[in-house]
């Protein structure tokens, strides 16, 4: 997020050539206002301010994705992401406002390819442009993602597993990939947050996530979002730290933490 070139290797399809800004999140589902970028391993554990980061007058976004991609797998999709966000923002606020549903879960309708192409995309955008400056390689995790998000809606299917929750957090995270240990197991995980939903992705039966979390499968046609606000303290996984047993393995450049600021 410190740098910035003109010309790469596109991390969704591999192609070189003129690369274009990605915002993450994707706009339409935000407000896109001035924010303050961050490493998480800057921020983990500080308290009560976080260190100074680099600064955005209009939103978080990253350099490393071509015209094509942008538009095509991830532009064509926001549309159904923003949408489940003002709806999913919509449902919450009626339920901590006026209790009308006794239920600790809410529900709504939504195309779940079409959702998740867009947040994976945007996933595999969300780091530094020194990715795009070597040969892309294949690699078991990332190689399939690409493919889903490029068209192939079976290309995770015995690979990957998605998770959904709610996230009541006023700052944004994506981390493109990161490794989690808990009792054992040892686990591969993505995560894209922002308010008022959590979208992570994990290694096929192998899921690391918080209590509270929901998993998708794509050929779902509701999502399920548990609002109890007993899960509130695990929902900005992994922002929370590991505890007990627990470990967690990650490189700075592929974890970014963004707050919206004042002028």
């Amino acid at each position: 997020m410190h740098t910035e070139i003109a010309q790469g290797h596109c991390l969704i399809c591999g192609a070189h050539g003129r690369l274009s800004w990605d915002h993450v999140p994707p706009q339409g589902s935000i407000s896109i206002t001035k924010v303050e970028q961050v490493h998480l391993t800057e921020v983990m554990g500080v308290d009560p301010v976080p260190v100074k980061g680099v600064k955005s007058p209009n939103g978080s976004k990253f350099k490393t994705i071509c015209k094509n991609c942008n538009s095509n797998h991830l532009g064509a999709n926001d549309q159904e992401v923003a949408r489940v966000y003002k709806e999913i923002t919509k449902l919450a606020t009626d339920h901590f406002t006026y209790a009308r549903n006794h239920l600790d879960y809410v529900s709504l309708p939504f195309d779940a390819v079409r959702f998740c192409r867009a947040m994976i995309g945007h996933i595999l955008s969300a780091t530094t442009v020194e990715e795009c400056k070597r040969e892309p390689v294949e690699t078991p995790y990332f190689t399939p993602l690409q493919r889903f998000v490029m068209g192939d809606n079976a290309a995770i299917d015995s690979t990957h597993d998605i998770y959904c929750w709610f996230y009541p957090h006023r700052h944004h995270l994506s981390a493109k990939m990161f490794a989690f240990k808990n009792r054992g197991n040892l686990c591969t995980i993505s995560v894209l947050s922002f308010f008022p939903l959590a979208f992570s992705i994990t290694e096929k039966g192998k899921g690391i996530y918080p209590s509270g979390a929901t998993k998708v499968e794509l050929t779902d046609e509701r999502l399920y979002v548990n609002l109890s606000s007993g899960h509130f303290p695990y929902s900005g996984f992994p922002f929370t730290g590991p505890s007990g047993d627990q470990m967690m393995l990650m490189s700075n450049s592929q974890a970014i933490v963004s707050y919206p600021i004042k002028d």
